[in-house]
């Protein structure tokens, strides 16, 4: 999105009276969200509880498909209208054109005309390619976008039975051949040199010393030196997203005695949020342990810091910005960690809360791996547990990369064997 005369798709957030945020994809030229798209997301998406960085994703989906449309002269709402859907050759068309990079689309978006030799429009866009697993949200996002708007055009025909069966003869025939091009993509799945690991145990202790508030190499403010060892003890400690520590209030800890807990709430759409951008979580609700240290930091926080900060008095949320009070954003967790990666000697450049996360997941494999009797039914069922995942699948993956451990440890034991006299 490199230009207002360029980017002439926007994605707009709008607030609702009761706190709800609601995004919408407007054409720049016309000032108005586009009325099929803003249809289909709060009549098909809203309406299913999906949370708005979900439906905020969606559209950018979207954007990919009205770009497209437009450079190739193609009106969507007029072809579902009259049950003109997709040729062959658009769809081809369309999944080429969904690998492009969003920016590279909108950018490239004036340049391109019906009649350009359609090679010379690949070169165009590939030039940089995303990951397949977005290719296939791209597409099948905009599959049920218009499966949504067929199928209510669809329900108009219903007084004409000829009508009808034609128009859905032809829209079964174009998601038919659509959806063995999604089903064709590749690569979603994790493979095993593609999962990631944390950082080596020792550099998140050496990050939990250097941090403490009284340490003669703290790379921060006096000010705020206190604030960040807390954020990053909870961090390390509980495995959680930025946008779960940024959306715990006061009142979700519990720090009455030694067996100090934090609540993980769901809060989306939270009316006593007045960030722009909203923290959203995507895991379940939980209740984690916290040490004893953590317990005390959080207490010295609450009641010698925090309490003095104007603005942190008209809001709930346990970390706030340093002076000012208001809750922290997610970009300054970001620009807390650049800072450290910055200063401090040792700490990975690609340091990260994520990154931290899997250093959580690595540890809690590691202590599984020391004990003999737990199963890797019972690991999975933990482990979701406690990150807040609601499949299976997620925590497998961990468990893939233990049993890559496991393995690797094995067959070197054997190669030793090999070579010994």
């Amino acid at each position: 999105m490199e230009t207002n005369e360029r980017n002439y798709l926007v994605i707009r957030w709008s607030k609702l009276a009761n706190g709800e945020r609601l995004p919408l994809l407007f054409r720049r030229s016309s000032g108005l969200p586009i009325q099929s798209v803003t249809f289909w997301s709060i009549a098909a998406r809203r309406t299913l509880g999906m949370q708005p960085n979900t439906l905020f994703n969606e559209l950018r989906s979207l954007m990919v498909l009205f770009i497209w449309a437009d450079s190739r002269k193609v009106d969507i709402d007029q072809r579902i209208r009259e049950g003109e859907f997709l040729t062959l050759s658009e769809i081809i068309d369309l999944v080429g054109f969904c690998e492009g990079h969003l920016q590279d689309l909108l950018a490239s978006s004036l340049k391109w005309r019906v009649d350009v030799d359609r090679q010379a429009v690949k070169t165009c866009y590939r030039s940089r390619v995303v990951k397949p697993g977005l290719k296939r949200d791209r597409l099948s996002n905009i599959r049920n976008f218009l499966e949504f708007l067929s199928a209510d055009q669809l329900s108009t025909l219903q007084s004409w039975d000829s009508k009808w069966l034609l128009y859905n003869d032809r829209r079964n025939a174009c998601f038919s051949i659509l959806d063995r091009h999604i089903k064709a993509i590749r690569g979603g799945a994790i493979h095993q040199l593609d999962l990631k690991e944390g950082v080596d145990p020792e550099i998140v202790k050496e990050l939990l010393t250097i941090t403490a508030p009284d340490h003669p190499d703290n790379p921060f403010s006096k000010n705020v030196r206190l604030r960040n060892h807390l954020i990053f003890r909870l961090f390390a400690e509980l495995g959680i997203r930025r946008s779960e520590l940024l959306n715990i209030y006061v009142l979700d800890c519990s720090i009455t005695d030694k067996n100090g807990t934090v609540t993980i709430h769901r809060r989306p759409d939270d009316i006593n949020d007045p960030r722009t951008e909203k923290p959203a979580n995507k895991t379940s609700a939980r209740v984690l342990p916290i040490s004893n240290r953590t317990s005390e930091l959080v207490h010295e926080w609450v009641v010698r810091h925090r309490s003095k900060l104007q603005e942190a008095k008209k809001h709930p949320f346990l970390i706030t910005s340093t002076p000012s009070g208001a809750p922290m954003s997610l970009s300054s967790i970001n620009k807390i960690f650049q800072a450290l990666r910055g200063r401090v000697d040792g700490i990975p450049d690609n340091l990260s809360p994520h990154l931290l996360r899997h250093s959580w997941n690595d540890a809690f494999s590691n202590l599984i791996d020391s004990k003999s009797n737990i199963s890797p039914e019972e690991e999975i069922k933990w482990r979701k547990r406690l990150m807040g995942w609601s499949s299976d699948e997620t925590a497998g993956i961990y468990l893939r990369r233990t049993v890559r451990k496991r393995s690797n440890e094995f067959l070197k034991k054997m190669q030793d064997g090999l070579i010994k006299d």
